[in-house]
Protein backbone atom coordinates (compact mmCIF):
# COMPACT_ATOMS: atom_id res chain seq x y z
CA UNK A 1 0.00 0.00 0.00
CA UNK A 2 2.76 2.40 0.55
CA UNK A 3 3.69 2.50 -3.13
CA UNK A 4 0.01 3.15 -3.96
CA UNK A 5 0.34 6.30 -1.70
CA UNK A 6 3.92 7.70 -3.71
CA UNK A 7 2.53 6.60 -7.43
CA UNK A 8 -0.64 8.66 -6.57
CA UNK A 9 0.98 11.75 -4.69
CA UNK A 10 3.47 12.80 -7.14
CA UNK A 11 1.10 13.65 -9.25
CA UNK A 12 -1.38 15.25 -6.76
CA UNK A 13 2.06 17.58 -5.71
CA UNK A 14 2.48 18.50 -9.38
CA UNK A 15 -0.96 19.76 -9.48
CA UNK A 16 -0.96 21.75 -6.02
CA UNK A 17 2.45 23.48 -7.24
CA UNK A 18 0.62 24.38 -10.25
CA UNK A 19 -2.13 26.16 -8.38
CA UNK A 20 0.01 27.95 -6.15
CA UNK A 21 1.80 29.73 -9.51
CA UNK A 22 -1.43 30.46 -11.03
CA UNK A 23 -3.03 31.98 -7.89
CA UNK A 24 0.03 34.27 -7.50
CA UNK A 25 -0.04 34.77 -11.17
CA UNK A 26 -3.43 36.79 -10.29
CA UNK A 27 -4.25 36.10 -13.86
CA UNK A 28 -7.36 38.36 -14.79
CA UNK A 29 -9.59 38.12 -17.72
CA UNK A 30 -7.91 39.98 -20.37
CA UNK A 31 -4.18 39.03 -19.95
CA UNK A 32 -1.77 37.64 -22.58
CA UNK A 33 0.27 34.91 -20.89
CA UNK A 34 3.06 33.46 -22.23
CA UNK A 35 4.55 29.95 -20.34
CA UNK A 36 8.06 29.08 -20.93
CA UNK A 37 8.08 25.43 -20.30
CA UNK A 38 4.65 24.29 -20.17
CA UNK A 39 5.70 20.70 -19.43
CA UNK A 40 2.74 18.60 -19.74
CA UNK A 41 -0.09 21.26 -19.44
CA UNK A 42 -1.57 21.94 -16.13
CA UNK A 43 -0.61 25.17 -15.50
CA UNK A 44 -1.75 26.54 -19.05
CA UNK A 45 -5.19 24.91 -18.10
CA UNK A 46 -5.34 26.27 -14.65
CA UNK A 47 -4.84 29.66 -16.22
CA UNK A 48 -7.67 29.10 -19.24
CA UNK A 49 -9.93 28.45 -16.42
CA UNK A 50 -9.49 32.53 -15.47
CA UNK A 51 -8.87 33.93 -19.36
CA UNK A 52 -12.24 35.21 -20.92
CA UNK A 53 -11.25 37.85 -23.91
CA UNK A 54 -7.28 36.72 -22.79
CA UNK A 55 -5.06 33.88 -24.17
CA UNK A 56 -1.81 31.92 -23.05
CA UNK A 57 1.02 31.12 -25.36
CA UNK A 58 2.30 27.58 -23.96
CA UNK A 59 6.03 26.57 -24.98
CA UNK A 60 8.06 23.60 -24.67
CA UNK A 61 11.33 22.77 -25.93
CA UNK A 62 10.18 18.55 -25.72
CA UNK A 63 7.91 16.68 -28.29
CA UNK A 64 6.31 15.15 -25.49
CA UNK A 65 5.49 18.10 -23.08
CA UNK A 66 4.25 19.26 -25.88
CA UNK A 67 2.21 16.52 -27.24
CA UNK A 68 0.58 16.54 -24.00
CA UNK A 69 0.02 20.18 -22.81
CA UNK A 70 -1.77 20.13 -26.39
CA UNK A 71 -4.05 16.76 -24.78
CA UNK A 72 -4.89 18.57 -21.59
CA UNK A 73 -5.74 21.62 -23.14
CA UNK A 74 -7.66 20.47 -26.44
CA UNK A 75 -10.92 22.11 -25.77
CA UNK A 76 -9.34 25.58 -25.01
CA UNK A 77 -7.03 25.36 -27.75
CA UNK A 78 -10.29 25.20 -30.24
CA UNK A 79 -11.67 28.00 -28.18
CA UNK A 80 -8.66 29.82 -29.22
CA UNK A 81 -7.41 31.02 -25.32
CA UNK A 82 -4.79 28.39 -25.56
CA UNK A 83 -2.35 28.09 -28.12
CA UNK A 84 0.91 25.60 -27.40
CA UNK A 85 3.83 25.28 -29.16
CA UNK A 86 7.40 22.92 -29.68
CA UNK A 87 9.68 25.92 -29.43
CA UNK A 88 13.35 26.19 -27.40
CA UNK A 89 13.54 29.95 -26.82
CA UNK A 90 17.09 29.33 -25.76
CA UNK A 91 17.56 28.63 -29.68
CA UNK A 92 17.77 32.16 -31.69
CA UNK A 93 16.70 30.78 -35.00
CA UNK A 94 13.30 28.89 -33.27
CA UNK A 95 12.67 32.21 -31.44
CA UNK A 96 13.40 34.40 -34.21
CA UNK A 97 10.83 31.86 -36.54
CA UNK A 98 8.12 31.60 -34.03
CA UNK A 99 7.27 35.66 -35.01
CA UNK A 100 6.85 36.32 -31.13
CA UNK A 101 5.99 40.03 -31.99
CA UNK A 102 7.24 42.71 -29.70
CA UNK A 103 5.50 43.44 -26.56
CA UNK A 104 2.99 40.59 -27.12
CA UNK A 105 2.50 39.68 -23.50
CA UNK A 106 1.53 40.75 -20.29
CA UNK A 107 3.14 38.19 -18.29
CA UNK A 108 5.98 35.64 -18.62
CA UNK A 109 6.43 32.83 -16.42
CA UNK A 110 8.10 29.75 -15.57
CA UNK A 111 7.91 27.15 -13.31
CA UNK A 112 10.91 25.41 -11.83
CA UNK A 113 12.64 25.81 -15.40
CA UNK A 114 16.05 26.21 -14.18
CA UNK A 115 17.62 27.59 -17.32
CA UNK A 116 16.57 31.26 -15.26
CA UNK A 117 19.29 30.20 -12.64
CA UNK A 118 21.75 27.69 -13.93
CA UNK A 119 23.08 29.13 -17.17
CA UNK A 120 20.79 31.79 -18.14
CA UNK A 121 21.84 31.50 -21.98
CA UNK A 122 23.00 34.91 -23.12
CA UNK A 123 19.90 37.68 -25.01
CA UNK A 124 17.01 35.28 -23.37
CA UNK A 125 16.27 38.09 -20.67
CA UNK A 126 16.39 40.76 -23.17
CA UNK A 127 14.34 38.50 -26.09
CA UNK A 128 11.69 38.16 -22.85
CA UNK A 129 12.05 41.99 -21.87
CA UNK A 130 11.39 42.59 -25.92
CA UNK A 131 7.93 40.50 -25.32
CA UNK A 132 6.89 41.95 -22.93
CA UNK A 133 4.14 44.34 -22.61
CA UNK A 134 5.43 47.84 -20.89
CA UNK A 135 4.72 47.48 -17.43
CA UNK A 136 4.97 43.81 -17.96
CA UNK A 137 6.20 41.41 -15.69
CA UNK A 138 8.26 38.07 -15.74
CA UNK A 139 7.63 35.88 -13.06
CA UNK A 140 10.10 32.84 -12.02
CA UNK A 141 8.66 30.25 -9.82
CA UNK A 142 10.68 27.14 -7.88
CA UNK A 143 9.98 24.61 -5.69
CA UNK A 144 13.02 22.75 -4.30
CA UNK A 145 13.36 20.38 -1.04
CA UNK A 146 14.85 23.11 1.30
CA UNK A 147 14.64 26.66 2.14
CA UNK A 148 18.45 27.15 1.15
CA UNK A 149 18.04 26.17 -2.47
CA UNK A 150 15.40 28.31 -3.16
CA UNK A 151 16.81 31.25 -1.46
CA UNK A 152 19.92 30.63 -3.66
CA UNK A 153 18.14 30.27 -6.82
CA UNK A 154 15.83 33.60 -5.49
CA UNK A 155 19.05 35.69 -5.15
CA UNK A 156 21.21 34.18 -8.54
CA UNK A 157 17.53 35.12 -10.74
CA UNK A 158 17.05 38.55 -8.83
CA UNK A 159 20.78 39.08 -9.69
CA UNK A 160 20.17 38.35 -13.68
CA UNK A 161 17.38 40.49 -13.98
CA UNK A 162 18.45 43.35 -12.32
CA UNK A 163 21.04 43.63 -14.86
CA UNK A 164 18.68 43.27 -17.56
CA UNK A 165 17.12 46.76 -16.23
CA UNK A 166 14.04 44.48 -14.77
CA UNK A 167 12.71 47.16 -12.17
CA UNK A 168 11.26 46.67 -9.40
CA UNK A 169 12.19 43.18 -9.05
CA UNK A 170 11.04 41.25 -5.76
CA UNK A 171 12.00 37.86 -4.52
CA UNK A 172 9.85 35.98 -2.22
CA UNK A 173 10.83 32.54 -0.20
CA UNK A 174 8.39 30.53 1.37
CA UNK A 175 9.87 27.74 2.99
CA UNK A 176 10.62 25.43 0.15
CA UNK A 177 9.48 27.85 -2.68
CA UNK A 178 10.73 31.29 -4.32
CA UNK A 179 9.07 33.57 -6.49
CA UNK A 180 11.08 36.42 -8.13
CA UNK A 181 9.19 39.07 -10.29
CA UNK A 182 10.28 41.47 -12.59
CA UNK A 183 8.82 44.48 -14.58
CA UNK A 184 9.80 45.69 -17.83
CA UNK A 185 9.12 49.69 -18.15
Amino acid sequence: MAGDGAVTSAPLRVVERQRWVVEALAVGPSDRLLEIGCGAGTATALVAERLREGRILAIDRAASAVRQARERNATQIRTGKVEVRHLDITAAEDAAAAELPDHSFDTIFAVNVSLFWLATPPGLLGQIGRLLAPGGTLRVFAERPTHAAVAAIAAQVSGALRTHAFTPVTATVTGSRATVTGQVG
